[in-house]
């Protein structure tokens, strides 16, 4: 929770993982502020052992996500592939 400004507490419902329908209890959301990049509406949910990110959250902003096997990097909206015959799929969104 030490990355999270502005937080309010909430008694939010539950987040489904692992299996179970009620995996986590949503105690509260905030933001997460970055020198580039803003999250709003991050929830704060204790049972995770792992942050989660909001892929779509980013393209709603306009950047572009690029996975690799190793990392996750969020690319500006001027972002082009060099070569679009590198695309080997594409998929509406």
């Amino acid at each position: 929770m030490s990355y999270l400004s502005d937080f309010k507490e909430l008694n939010g419902g539950y987040v489904a993982f692992g299996g179970k329908p009620k995996g986590g209890k949503i105690r509260g959301k905030g933001k997460i502020k970055t020198g580039k990049l803003d999250f709003d509406d991050v929830y704060f949910v204790k049972e995770l052992k792992f942050n989660l990110f909001s892929v779509s959250q980013m393209c709603d902003k306009k950047n572009n996500v690029l996975f690799t096997d190793t990392e996750c990097l969020v690319l500006s909206s001027d972002f082009k592939l060099p070569n679009a015959s590198q695309v080997l799929l594409r998929v509406p969104r």
